[in-house]
């Protein structure tokens, strides 16, 4: 028993016995410890009163040890807010409110009274603390009063305190600006009503001589832009000035007050970067600043250079429109800063030795060289932020300086300085300077620049393919074959790494010319080397051959798969994990290539390796292991059913959540991810557990889809086990996304029960109706209660993937009609949300000086995830009007109602044109009646600017086009798509304005079969399409596009022989090229385009073979053959 704290009589407190609590809970003594906090617990729930009071006392006792007193103003913290995140009762909550206005005033006497600056920054946390449940809006459980919020005498003592014209105690001054900071995001109407007291306390603090004082002042004046408006904030512009001078004396004086100043500008810089603007355009600050301290590289610590080189980065990628525009001298600076840090690596000889012998996953690897990790990291998201177009001048000029110093840290920038932006190159020029300067130093004396060299190639395989593939392969071949045996093994396997980089984007027939020499390189230093990374990237590079050539990597299978058999069975060791885990994933990718009747009799044992491996949480093996699995699946279909006996009640189980309370001290926490449950109840769960999930789920999806039918006696266990994901309340990131998979799955549930009855015969089970109608009632139910647009998007997306797979004669009209208006309701939601925020956002800045309004700069995510959901639910409609075409007719006034509404305003033009699409495509010429209403808009925006406008105009009139009603709008269809066709190509980077392209280009296809009779005699549509062959950016299109072609020339079209068959020659270019690439081209237009080549008499081949390309050549070769 903790006997009575309090004396029920005159509430006197126990000191004493709070103290004695105290210095036990500090104990080194586990049981005495350990009993200390069970006291604490039980007073904490019998005596709250006392035990807040207590320890009130017990921090305001001078004489008490200093350690004592500390620690008591930790726990009290704790006392008076809410540490459990999860919203359960803490002790103030339970406290009489006579006595939570005793403890508010004793904290404040205490406050005031303490002279030691430590202990009375700690005092000032209890009050941040207590200022939170006490001044909390919504909330009434912490206040002080029983019908009113707030604590009247807070913030006057902290304003008085805090001017140094009013308090000579320069410690004091400091503990109280750091308690107004600590204040505003709770008191911000407060603190910003009071702009003369601010201001006056600001000013005389920044004025003064202490600089403990001044930084306090720094920080507070970050902390209040970083919350409050910008109207509000604007007048603390003109303090960017002194904060620059400061930053300038810290650097000379204070690395810890430096630091922590330089944390809180790039805060400002995340949040407010505009606070900025002015201090830059007059004078480059605190830009120069920055850049001078992370040059300095040996009288300045590498934390401090590391969050100045941050704050150029962040301002780089909050403002680079602005920058470009406004201030180009901007980027140029923080390149450089980057190309300075990454010179910085250990040149020791025992660094060097350290490095050859270290594994590029064990730990120790991202510790060493750290300021060269900070400029890979820098370099990278600035290029990516400002473009190439403003980076390139100065970033290739540092490269080619770099390169061409003797030192071999400068030529190792230079190197990674291309590995880490050759992806956004847009020159073919300049990737071929690249290549050349990367090749030219493969060879280098120096380990690190060699293998820097080759991970830099390895990174230009991936992001310029396939032109450096089918541009550079005799060169790069060769070379990565020759330094497969680099004396270095670590660089041997950064060699195979590269390898794998090139080869995967290799087309097959060219890797079939060198699949012989690297599969006998590989085979032989698998099987004498005893370096682990050599190993690894031996399997995956035999892997990566397997799945390029695929079937005629049968002669090696025979050969490879003992080995790998052989190694799993050995490769047991704590540090053997990954390599275990390639050679699953090289059995699995050798199983694809060869197909099913070789696989088979191996899948066996693959598959029973896999389910024996203990796996820990975060065992890297898990998404090896369940990749392989996938693999397989897709290899065996449906003979992968025996397998689910095996392996589906362990992806059931880990369906189970287990959940602790969440507090505080979790949001750092990277072990774990808190989420909401119930009725808003934070709780904590593993992020290992989550990702479990997310796995098995991802697993489900894969063994439904490639089984299809096949799963059919799985359906009911899978639905029961996947039914609490739908409607279940929990919320967190990580949970949405398991969530969010889940409603895919169900959607291949569905698929899976139609296929089944399709193959028995039987027209309608019953069971895909249930499982439709269950996933409506549980989703929608569940999106009702739901405000964030990215799981609502999630489950509107599940229920058009449901109605579709459930086909038609499901749901009846009534059925229909209440699906699409509670679509349309949806949509009305996420209006009124956008809306809401643009007038918080415009709040937010009236009255602020011009230079503080929205810019190019300013975006919306929020906005962005509502429109992505606003289309999604357009998306969702189609779907219904797929399954239930006529049915929907009932719906179609509504839909014009709408339509007509978002054609008024800009930003929801594209809504009305995908809207329109829908009805276009699955209502065919039942859609006409709302031509009228958006047919006006779809050839206005044909040519509009933005390309989120162009990509439904175009695809409105590729639907349109073979309708007969079309006719009359025909030629000028055609005068549009073809000015748009024929104009600039789009930049690499212009991702959307490709997608455009493409669309446009199949339209042009579209009308020039449908109606090529009506197209005006000033336009060749044929000329401008065969231009933009073959399609790559939008592959639903592209897909199309390519097989509409090879229809039309084994039908030997009219439009593909025109003007002596001129055209033929490049449209067999592009149907060589896409042969065999499935992301452009579908099975089945393969097979046709097999049927052209074979067909064509070879004297005709030859004559046109100027039109091919050395890949094109091959692989027309092998089809001949």
């Amino acid at each position: 028993r903790t006997g009575q704290l309090l004396s029920r009589q005159t509430m006197a407190v126990d000191t004493a016995r709070i103290t004695e609590l105290l210095k036990a809970l500090n104990s080194d003594k586990n049981q005495e410890r350990q009993q200390a906090e069970k006291l604490f617990q039980q007073a904490k729930a019998s005596e709250p009163d006392a035990i807040a009071l207590g320890m009130l006392a017990v921090v305001g006792t001078q004489s008490a040890d200093v350690a004592v007193r500390q620690h008591g103003a930790v726990l009290l913290r704790q006392l008076v807010g809410s540490t459990a995140i999860s919203g359960e009762d803490y002790v103030l909550t339970r406290m009489a409110h006579q006595h939570r206005q005793e403890l508010a005033a004793g904290l404040l006497q205490l406050f005031e009274a303490e002279n030691e600056p430590r202990m009375q920054r700690k005092i000032g946390d209890v009050v941040a603390k207590l200022a939170d449940s006490a001044c909390h809006p919504s909330s009434q459980r912490g206040w002080l009063s029983p019908q009113v919020g707030g604590w009247p005498q807070l913030l006057p003592l902290v304003f008085r305190m805090s001017d140094t014209s009013a308090n000579p105690n320069r410690g004091s001054c400091e503990s109280s600006l750091r308690l107004l900071k600590e204040l505003v995001s709770t008191l911000k109407k407060e603190v910003v009503g009071a702009q003369q007291q601010l201001g006056q306390v600001i000013q005389n603090a920044l004025a003064g001589e202490d600089l403990k004082v001044r930084v306090a002042a720094f920080l507070l004046i970050c902390e209040i832009v970083g919350e409050v408006e910008k109207k509000e904030w604007a007048p603390l512009i003109a303090t960017c000035g002194v904060l620059n001078q400061m930053l300038e004396q810290l650097a000379q004086t204070s690395s810890d007050d430096l630091e922590e100043c330089l944390q809180a500008l790039t805060m400002v810089a995340e949040v407010e970067p505009d606070f900025f603007k002015q201090s830059l355009t007059s004078a480059l600050q605190p830009a120069k600043f920055m850049s001078t301290i992370v040059k300095q590289r040996d009288s300045v610590d590498n934390s401090v250079r590391g969050l100045c080189m941050e704050w150029l980065v962040t301002y780089c990628e909050k403002k680079p429109k602005w920058l470009k525009k406004s201030l180009p001298a901007f980027a140029p600076i923080a390149i450089e800063c980057s190309m300075d840090l990454l010179y910085e690596v250990d040149d020791s000889e025992e660094d060097l030795r350290a490095w050859v012998s270290r594994m590029d996953d064990e730990e120790g690897e991202e510790d060493a060289d750290e300021n060269f990790h900070t400029g890979e990291d820098a370099i990278d998201r600035i290029v990516k932020a400002v473009g190439m177009d403003s980076a390139s001048s100065a970033l290739f000029s540092l490269i080619g300086r770099f390169s061409q110093q003797d030192a071999w840290q400068a030529k190792h920038a230079a190197l990674a300085a291309i590995r880490q932006t050759v992806e956004y190159v847009e020159e073919t020029d300049h990737v071929s300077e690249m290549a050349k300067l990367l090749l030219a130093h493969v060879d280098h004396q120096h380990p690190r620049v060699r293998y820097t060299a080759l991970h830099a190639v390895g990174q230009l395989a991936n992001d310029q393919a396939p032109h450096f593939q089918e541009t550079w392969h005799q060169t790069v071949m060769p070379l990565l074959l020759k330094k497969m045996d680099d004396q270095v093994d670590r660089v041997a396997a950064m060699a195979m790494s590269a390898f794998v980089s090139f080869g995967e984007e290799l087309d097959n027939t060219l890797m079939a010319t060198y699949a012989n020499e690297f599969m006998q390189k590989l085979v032989a230093r698998l099987q004498t080397t005893g370096h682990r990374m050599v190993q690894e990237e031996s399997i995956t590079s035999i892997a990566v051959i397997a799945g390029v050539i695929e079937k005629d990597f049968s002669q090696y299978y025979d050969g490879i798969m003992p080995m790998l058999k052989q190694l799993i069975l050995n490769a047991k060791g704590e540090k053997e994990n990954r390599l275990r885990g390639k050679a699953f994933e090289c059995m699995s990718l050798l199983g694809l290539a060869v197909g099913k009747e070789k696989f088979l009799p191996d899948a066996d044992q693959a598959i029973t390796e896999m389910m024996r491996s203990p796996l820990e949480a975060d065992d890297m093996q898990r998404e090896y292991i369940k990749e392989a699995a996938e693999r397989v699946c897709k290899c065996l279909k449906g003979d992968f059913k025996k397998f689910l006996p095996h392996m589906l009640p362990g992806i059931f189980n880990s369906f189970k959540i287990e959940t602790e309370a969440a507090n505080d001290d979790d949001d750092d926490d990277d072990e774990y991810v808190t989420m909401t449950v119930g009725e808003g109840k934070l709780v904590k769960v593993k992020s290992t557990k989550l990702e479990e999930m997310t796995h098995s789920v991802q697993l489900l999806r894969t063994f439904i889809t490639e089984m299809e039918g096949a799963y059919r006696e799985w359906v009911q266990p899978t639905a029961e086990a996947l039914l609490p994901l739908l409607q279940s309340s929990e919320s967190g990131s990580m949970y949405e996304e398991v969530r969010g998979e889940a409603f895919q799955v169900w959607a291949q549930l569905i698929k899976c029960v139609k296929a089944a009855d399709t193959v028995a015969g039987a027209t309608q089970s019953g069971v895909a109706a249930e499982l439709l109608r269950t996933f409506l009632q549980r989703a929608i139910a569940s999106m009702q209660e739901d405000d964030d647009a990215e799981t609502l998007r999630e489950a509107i997306d599940g229920v058009g993937e449901c109605v579709k797979n459930c086909g038609p004669g499901v749901l009846n009209g009534q059925e229909i009609l209440q699906l699409v208006q509670t679509c349309f309701k949806f949509i009305d939601d996420s209006f009124k949300r956008s809306s809401a925020s643009a007038s918080e956002k415009k709040d937010g800045a009236a009255g602020a000086p011009p230079e503080l309004q929205q810019d190019e700069d300013d975006e919306d995510a929020m906005e962005d995830e509502e429109d992505n959901l606003r289309q999604t639910i357009v998306e969702s409609l189609g779907c219904i009007m797929q399954v239930a075409p006529v049915e929907f007719l009932q719906c179609l006034p509504e839909c014009q109602q709408r339509i007509s509404l978002w054609l008024q305003a800009k930003q929801n033009r594209v809504l009305a044109l995908f809207l329109g699409c829908e009805l276009i495509r699955h209502l065919k010429e039942q859609s006409e009646p709302a031509w009228p209403i958006f047919m006006p808009a779809v050839f206005q925006s044909l040519c509009d600017q933005d390309p989120e406008e162009r990509i439904p105009a175009a695809y409105a009139v590729n639907l349109a086009a073979p309708l007969a009603s079309f006719s009359q709008a025909a030629p000028e269809a055609f005068r549009r798509l073809a000015q748009v066709v024929n104009g600039p190509a789009p930049r690499k980077s212009q991702e959307r304005a490709k997608v455009a392209l493409d669309n446009a280009t199949s339209a042009l296809l579209a009308l020039a079969t449908a109606k090529g009779e009506l197209c005006p005699p000033e336009v060749q549509p044929w000329q401008f399409i065969v231009r933009r062959l073959p399609l790559k950016d939008d592959e639903e299109e592209a897909r199309k596009v390519h097989e509409q072609l090879v229809n039309l020339v084994m039908e030997e079209h009219a439009g593909i022989l025109e003007n002596g068959g001129a055209h033929l020659g490049k449209i067999l270019s592009a149907l060589a090229e896409v042969y065999k690439q499935e992301d452009l081209c579908t099975k089945e237009a393969d097979q046709k385009i097999l049927q052209v080549f074979q067909r064509l008499p070879r004297e005709s081949l030859v004559k046109l073979a100027g039109n091919f390309s050395e890949k094109q050549q091959k692989k027309i070769e092998r089809m001949l053959t």
